[in-house]
């Protein structure tokens, strides 16, 4: 990590850090059931100008518990909204979302769709590295801005030489800074020096958190006695949960993005006679982990953003749990800050235009919102920003600390 990043963290961290509680979020109420496909539009206001702003995410499948909870969070940004007035004047907002699937070529052609039949002016999602790289190629093409969540590969804003897409952005930290964390908090933070890594193979977000880790690991010290991986479509993982026992570590990094595979390995661990720390990325973040887990994490720890330890955040979280059913999950956050982000670009540019919209995103220096505090760096659209440790006790990840910039 670059010295000036640090630095800048640092400095942003002495303001963030005076609103942030330390409160554990709530354990997850049971979820609530998924659309069966894309999501039917809000309602326009009748015989009123609407600015529409797509959604696309997840909203069926596996992961369909964070692509929803983005949704609803987004969903209630634009009805506060609207019910203040609107936007430019007395505008109103309407959210379109379409169902991503967790799929590129499906999150692809929800944007073209929402674009050419809907006429959205910007785009929030998905969570997804793997998808948000192809969309930021359509999002130059046809000149629309899109905010990707949490998709931290460095790809998702700039191409394979370096290039900015002009208009694709992101509200989360990307995968180097994520990684170095955790890989640096396990020696320094907590003395641990035999790790084993496990990734999916192919899956963007996981190798690439997955090499951070390791080179963060071993800088400091430690030495990654195995490295495992397992396809994408893998339920049973004690093949390779032997070979990790054989080398005997004292910390497993498990890199996979699906709560339920996640709570998977952890029991098939335990039941394997492995008891030494887990520990993961943001793809871990989500109250369900725990409780499906059932004890298999207790003492476990992750890395993700500050969410639910911000008291404001946590009481925004409590709101969208209580109206839609559903547990305590931070993609809820990034749904309303997403919104609000476009809602503050378009009021420093006067305009609705898709590429005043672009402009004034990328001229963004500072935004605050429910997941933190994001410092802008216009030539790569990544924000700056902290992230904190979360450990599991009982049912529930409760928040232990918030990690500034590391070196």
């Amino acid at each position: 990590m670059k010295k000036a990043l640090a630095l800048l963290l640092a400095m942003v961290m002495v303001f963030a850090l005076a609103a942030c509680g330390q409160q554990a979020a709530a354990p997850a109420a049971a979820p609530a059931a998924a659309p069966a496909g894309d999501a039917a539009p809000a309602a326009a206001p009748a015989g009123e100008e609407v600015i529409k702003i797509g959604y696309v995410s997840d909203l069926t499948g596996g992961t369909a518990l964070w692509g929803n909870a983005g949704k609803y969070g987004a969903e209630m940004a634009v009805d506060e909204i609207n019910a203040a007035g609107g936007v430019l004047g007395g505008k109103k907002l309407q959210l379109v979302a379409m169902d991503g699937k967790g799929e590129a070529a499906d999150s692809v052609n929800a944007l073209r769709k929402l674009i050419t039949d809907e006429g959205i002016v910007a785009e929030i999602g998905t969570n997804f590295s793997s998808c948000n790289i192809p969309m930021a190629a359509v999002a130059d093409e046809m000149k629309v801005p899109i905010i990707g969540t949490a998709a931290s590969n460095e790809l998702v804003t700039v191409d394979e030489n370096g290039k900015l897409h002009p208009y694709s952005f992101r509200m989360c930290f990307i995968d180097s800074y994520l990684g170095t964390v955790m890989g640096t908090y396990a020696t320094k933070n907590l003395g641990l020096t035999k790790a084993a890594l496990f990734t999916v193979a192919g899956n963007t977000n996981s190798e690439s958190v997955g090499a951070f880790v390791k080179d963060a690991f071993i800088a400091n010290g430690g030495t990654i006695v195995s490295e495992e991986q397992c396809q994408e479509a893998d339920v049973d993982f004690r093949a390779q949960l032997a070979k990790i026992k054989a080398a005997e570590p004292e910390v497993i990094f498990v890199m996979m993005n699906d709560y339920a595979k996640n709570a998977t390995f952890a029991k098939q661990a335990r039941e394997m006679g492995i008891d030494c720390l887990l520990m993961g990325h943001d793809g871990w973040d989500s109250q369900q982990l725990a409780a499906e887990a059932q004890g298999a994490l207790e003492g476990c720890k992750y890395v993700s953003r500050i969410g639910f330890s911000k008291p404001e955040a946590k009481e925004f979280g409590e709101k969208v749990a209580a109206k839609y059913n559903i547990g305590m999950e931070a993609e809820c956050l990034f749904g309303w800050d997403g919104v609000h982000w476009i809602v503050d670009a378009i009021e420093r540019a006067g305009s609705a235009d898709p590429t005043a919209i672009r402009d004034a995103l990328e001229a963004t220096d500072v935004f605050e919102g429910l997941i933190g505090t994001l410092v802008m760096d216009p030539a790569t659209h990544n924000p700056a920003m902290a992230c904190a440790i979360y450990e599991c006790h009982g049912d529930a990840f409760e928040y232990v600390e918030t990690v500034e910039a590391v070196q």
